[in-house]
């Protein structure tokens, strides 16, 4: 079971969290490291805290979550083993003593790590014992090691450090400042704990130091929304009214929440937004989206607001729990319209399929655009730009002459996909469709190739399918001369001669299928290709709209009867490609002119 504490509650033995579990101490177990907190660690927790605590001192619902700690019940004793937490709780207790609050967190944490660790937080931090001498925390470690050997350890090192951090940076402030921080630490700090009723406390200790701890950063905000957005919400009052509302307002959060997370589960959103996603999660506590698909979201709004990464500092930061909790809404919504529309659906799975675009720039055309019809437009021309940058279809046309070794080919192949799929009738694409993976680029009429083998098998295909009636290249003697320069040259010129008026690398010519499709085809003929491919798609396999189409020559139109059907021609690529043009043009005619 996971609950918010204050600092206060965690410490208070009268009515905090202790007393409600009827034990009376934390205790540190022998497996557990040492404190380690750095003076960087120390200096950034004083001063989030103060910023804090400066921003909402006079809103008390408002608070900062130190995140979690784990604890499993000693059954030996009346204390909790801390299997998780234990630097934040030693932290906190030194803070506390250099704050005058040593009578609160006296007795409330044992060391079992080593006895000198536990008596000197005892005798020179907490002061439960009377110490024989003062230590001046401003003296250089090594001059206060040399004289008492007896705690020249590297986790008295580390006490010993903060003390001296905290102590710094107390220095110079007035009572006023002390008395609202000292406030603010107790009652608007808190901490998450996560009690754990198990037998096997190696299990979960191993668990936590394994990287499975069972809270996640989807948790947190799920705890800091309902806690604190329906107290934002309410008129703060404290009748019986307020309390029911209040209450009502925390299932429908956490509802909501549910709900946001089982739409985030499904695969086809999980894939089709993972393109998306740049940022990735950082600090102690990890946002997994492969656990908790709904940190998705959380990831998309990292990068809505600029930031670098997702951490816990992001959530935290933000001034009011119920704008947070209406931003992340909103945000989901406008996700799920995105998804839903079948144009800007098509429209940014090609953009963060095959562009660097990023989730903030897409977001700010969003917020920019007039209406949803000038937003589409604006994808369209990042389309545009990303394929032809500043020139125009036609140019390209004219002057790409092959186009299988050039950028563009992949993308206009993909823009043509995406040109079949928007009618409401059709299939949307699946989210792997908009980038090259798993897929190859196929020659329809085959290319040459450059191994001396399969130069052979290209010959053979040119001899029974391609040249007819045309005198064709006798390979009889093919095993005796395949060493031979002069006999090579002779294949290649053959070749060069057959294919001559065939425009290979045409775009008329060049579709994508999947790679286990592709290399099944090896040098067939037309008909026995398009046999393949209109089988592998009855069979329930995805094959990509343009090629299928291609295959059932979309592009003849009523001139049909005039074509050999059978054969795959260079008419045929050169009426595809004059196709393609006018498709691609048709669908970029609001642009510019051509």
């Amino acid at each position: 079971m996971s609950n918010l504490y204050s600092v206060c509650q965690i410490f208070d033995a009268q009515n905090g969290y202790l007393k409600g579990v009827e034990k009376s101490e934390f205790h540190i177990p022998e497996y557990q490291r040492g404190y380690k907190w750095s003076g960087d660690e120390v200096k950034k927790l004083l001063k989030d805290i103060e910023t804090f605590i400066d921003k909402n001192k006079v809103d008390g619902d408002k608070f900062y979550c130190l995140q979690n700690i784990t604890l499993i019940p000693n059954m030996n004793g009346a204390s909790l083993n801390v299997v998780d937490g234990q630097q934040r709780l030693t932290a906190l207790v030194i803070l506390l003593s250099r704050l005058g609050l040593e009578i609160l967190v006296r007795n409330k944490i044992e060391y079992a790590v080593r006895k000198s660790t536990h008596d000197f937080l005892t005798t020179f931090i907490t002061k439960e014992t009377v110490a024989e001498e003062e230590i001046d925390f401003n003296s250089e470690w090594k001059v206060f090691a040399q004289s008492h050997k007896q705690y020249d350890h590297q986790d008295i090192y580390y006490i010993f450090s903060t003390v001296k951090t905290i102590d710094e940076w107390l220095s110079g402030k007035d009572d006023n400042f002390k008395n609202d921080f000292r406030n603010g630490l107790l009652h608007q700090v808190k901490l998450i704990v996560n009690k754990v009723d198990s037998n096997n406390e190696e299990k979960v200790f191993g668990n936590l130091n394994s990287n499975r701890i069972p809270l996640d950063g989807a948790d947190l905000v799920r705890a800091i929304l309902i806690t604190r957005v329906a107290n934002e919400e309410s008129e703060k009052v404290g009748d019986i009214k307020n309390i029911v509302r209040v209450n009502e307002r925390r299932v429908r959060i956490g509802w909501e929440m549910d709900e946001i997370n089982t739409w985030w589960s499904k695969d086809e959103i999980k894939g089709y937004f993972k393109a998306f996603i740049k940022n990735k999660s950082e600090g102690d506590i990890i946002f997994n989206a492969d656990n908790y698909p709904i940190n998705n979201l959380f990831l998309l709004f990292s990068e809505k607001k600029k930031k670098a990464s997702l951490t816990l500092d992001l959530i935290e930061e933000q001034e009011s729990a119920l704008e947070l909790y209406k931003e992340l809404i909103k945000l989901h919504h406008t996700l799920q319209d995105w998804y839903v529309d079948r144009e800007i659906y098509h429209y940014m799975g090609f953009l963060f399929g095959q562009t660097k675009i990023t989730f903030n720039t897409i977001f700010e055309k969003w917020n920019k655009s007039q209406n949803r019809t000038s937003f589409k437009n604006d994808l369209k021309n990042e389309i545009f730009i990303s394929i032809f940058s500043r020139s125009s279809i036609i140019k390209a046309f004219r002057t790409i002459e092959n186009w299988y070794k050039d950028s563009k080919l992949v993308k206009v192949l993909l823009v043509l996909d995406i040109i079949s799929s928007l009618p409401e009738e059709r299939v949307k694409l699946p989210y792997l469709a908009f980038t090259k993976n798993n897929n190859d680029i196929e020659h329809i009429f085959p290319q040459n190739p450059e191994e001396i083998t399969e130069k052979k098998e290209y010959i053979e295909f040119l001899n029974k399918y391609v040249l007819k009636d045309k005198q064709s290249f006798d390979l009889s003697d093919y095993e005796v001369r395949k060493d031979e320069v002069e006999y090579q040259n002779k294949m290649g010129a053959f070749i060069d001669a057959a294919i001559l008026d065939i425009g290979i690398n045409s775009i008329g010519n060049l579709v994508l299928l999947y790679y286990s499709l592709n290399r099944s085809l090896g040098r067939i003929p037309y008909t026995q290709k398009r046999g393949r491919v209109i089988k592998f798609f009855n069979e329930g396999h995805f094959i990509q709209p343009h090629t299928f189409q291609v295959f059932a020559r979309y592009f003849t139109n009523d001139k049909s009867e005039s074509y050999d059907l059978e054969h795959w021609t260079n008419i045929d690529i050169e009426e595809n490609a004059k196709a393609i043009r006018n498709r691609i043009i048709a669908f970029f005619k609001p642009k510019k002119k051509w």
